[in-house]
């Protein structure tokens, strides 16, 4: 009971949200035909799962996802950490993040286009950028924030440098770097479907874009509801693997 109840409290949001739709559907405040109800699109979204239309192209998203993330996350981490604990390295990238962050990386994609071609070379290196600077930050000023008395502590009972590093730096940075993680995992997802609705012939973006191209909302809303579920789960996936590698918050 308490359990069921607990569910209850953690996805009211969602709830509240169903039932405004099937609300308005009910009332007929918008035409059905641009705002169908929810049964109809999970019905489509069912048929979309069972004919394989969601298997032959999400598996490709995520591809891209996954590597320019993956990539992101190699090439950010080391950098942010190498940032907080060198000044020439800050002083030669901090003006490069603290000016580029609020460029919008997208507009840089025609560029890469031009360059690598409309596959997943340029999806990849679009979603590269777009999450390397949310790990590079989170990480950067995570690693400012750890407490100077702990690394000296260490440092008179007879760490070395390796040790203050793995030991103290790194475990009490991780909080840090998982916020940056969490940042940029859905941004990875969304530039994905971006892109791919821009230009490609394969991927989650692709089939929306198709579904558009139907011009019957509930087969656009069933592609958008799948991509939400599927977001969903990326999301608890970063959460699951910080509760295994941070598990001391």
């Amino acid at each position: 009971m308490k359990k069921g109840w607990k569910l209850l409290v953690e996805y009211q949001a969602l709830i509240w949200i169903v039932v405004a739709w099937e609300l308005i559907v009910f009332l007929q405040i918008m035409p059905e035909r641009l705002f169908p109800s929810l049964s109809k699109v999970l019905v489509v979204a069912f048929e979309l799962i069972t004919t394989g239309m969601l298997m032959e192209n999400l598996p490709i998203t995520l591809f891209r996802v996954f590597s320019g993330f993956a990539l992101a996350a190699v090439v950010g981490v080391p950098l942010g950490l190498m940032m907080s604990r060198s000044k020439l390295m800050n002083d030669l990238v901090q003006p490069v993040f603290s000016l580029g962050f609020p460029i919008p990386r997208v507009a840089l994609y025609p560029i890469l286009v031009f360059i690598l071609g409309l596959g997943s070379a340029s999806k990849i290196t679009m979603i590269f950028l777009e999450c390397l600077f949310p790990i590079v930050l989170n990480t950067y000023y995570g690693a400012t924030r750890v407490g100077k008395l702990y690394l000296w502590a260490a440092e008179n009972m007879g760490a070395n440098r390796n040790q203050v590093f793995w030991r103290v730096l790194l475990p009490a940075t991780m909080p840090s770097i998982f916020t940056g993680l969490k940042i940029a995992l859905p941004m990875a997802f969304i530039i994905a479907i971006l892109t791919e609705m821009i230009g490609a012939t394969a991927g989650m973006g692709y089939l929306l874009t198709y579904m558009s191209a139907s011009l019957m909302q509930e087969k656009v809303l069933a592609c958008v509801v799948l991509i939400t579920v599927v977001g969903y789960l990326l999301n608890l996936l970063i959460q699951k693997i910080q509760r295994k590698y941070v598990f001391w918050q």
